[in-house]
C-alpha cells in the first residue's frame, strides 16, 4: 500500500514529496489436528481442525481454501496408532502452520461362547467347542494370535451332575475377548450286568 507524505509547509523551502511503501505480510494460522478413535474394522471418523491464530476476529470461514485432515489409515489397518496429518490450507490473508494429530485404532470385540456338552460317568470329557460373533471384515477365528480354549474342571472321577465348562485363553493383535460359559452334564452310567450259567459250572 502507499505512503503518501503532505502538508508540509516552510518559507525557505519547497518540499518535495516521495511516496513509500507499507507492506502488510500474511498472518499465520496454526491448523491442529484433533485426535480421534475408532474401532478394527470400521470407517475413519470425519476429523477435524482446531485453529489458532486468526485475527479480527476471524475464523476458518474467511479462508479461501480450508485446510484438510486425513490419515493413511484404512478400515483393514491393524490396531495401532496412525498420524492424523493436516495440509492443502490457502488463503489471501493467512500462511499456514500444521500441527498432526493422532487415530487411534482400538481393538474390536469377539464373544466366545462356549456350547454346552455331556458325557456319561467315568467316560473322559469331550473336546469342547466354541462359537464365535464380532468378527469384522469377513474375518473368522483363523485369524486369530491365540485361540481360546474351553475346559471343564470335572475329571473322569466326578460324580453324576453339571459343571461349567470355562473359556479363557484368547490373544490377538485386533481383538479382545468376552467369554461365555457353558455346561458339562455328566449323566449315570448303566452298567452291564452277565449272568454266569449255573448248569455249565
Amino acid at each position: 500500500y502507499p505512503i503518501v507524505a503532505s502538508g508540509g509547509l516552510d518559507n525557505n523551502y519547497e518540499i518535495v514529496y516521495v511516496q513509500g511503501t507499507l507492506t502488510i505480510t500474511k498472518a499465520n494460522v496454526t491448523a491442529i489436528a484433533v485426535n480421534a478413535s475408532r474401532v478394527y474394522g470400521s470407517l475413519n471418523p470425519l476429523f477435524t481442525i482446531n485453529y489458532t491464530g486468526f485475527v479480527n476476529g476471524e475464523n476458518s470461514s474467511v479462508l479461501d481454501t480450508a485446510p484438510t485432515a486425513s490419515t493413511a489409515a484404512t478400515s483393514t489397518s491393524a490396531a495401532g496408532t496412525y498420524p492424523i496429518t493436516v495440509s492443502g490450507g490457502s488463503d489471501i490473508n493467512y500462511t499456514f502452520s500444521y500441527t498432526p494429530g493422532t487415530l487411534t485404532i482400538t481393538k474390536a470385540t469377539v464373544t466366545a461362547t462356549a456350547s454346552d456338552a455331556s458325557r456319561v460317568y467315568g467316560v473322559a470329557n469331550p473336546t469342547f467347542s466354541i462359537a464365535y460373533s464380532g468378527f469384522v471384515l469377513g474375518e473368522n477365528s483363523s485369524v486369530l494370535n491365540v485361540l481360546p480354549v474351553a475346559n471343564s474342571p470335572a475329571t473322569l472321577a466326578s460324580n453324576v451332575g453339571v459343571y461349567p465348562i470355562n473359556v479363557s485363553g484368547g490373544s490377538d493383535n485386533n481383538y479382545s475377548f468376552v467369554y461365555e460359559g457353558a455346561n458339562l452334564t455328566i449323566t449315570k452310567a448303566t452298567p452291564v450286568i452277565t449272568w454266569a450259567n449255573p448248569s455249565a459250572i
